[in-house]
């Protein structure tokens, strides 16, 4: 299994450190695979719409932080579970910030998956 990440070298390393990724994390740090998905992007009035604030204090709840803004602070993520012939397994554009893929739809689909 392998993910995308789109910061940089350090914000990478945080993020497996801080989330425990138990996966290779290979870099994108152009950007290219989200403009090939088609990823969603922030705008300046999506930043105080109220899910958006519920789920920033739920994340400060929770010990987590933005490390830094990085080249594209307005770029969303996206998950995906592509499988074997480029099959799209799952996919999940985030909305807003915050906006996470369901983890154990991810790993049932993962696990369900695997030869």
């Amino acid at each position: 299994m392998t993910a995308i990440g789109t910061g940089g070298r350090r914000y990478a390393m945080a993020f497996i450190e801080d989330e425990s990724v138990p996966f290779e994390v290979l870099l994108d740090e152009e950007g290219e695979a989200a403009g090939i998905v088609g990823t969603n992007t922030l705008t300046m009035g999506s930043l105080v719409r109220p899910r958006q604030v519920v789920a920033g204090a739920r994340a400060t709840l929770k010990g987590k932080r933005q490390h830094n803004l990085g080249r594209r602070p307005m770029q969303l993520g996206a998950t995906l579970v592509i499988g074997p012939g480029g099959e799209v397994l799952y996919e999940d554009f985030e909305d807003f910030a915050g906006d996470h893929a369901d983890l154990d739809e991810i790993i049932s689909i993962l696990s369900s998956s695997r030869p």
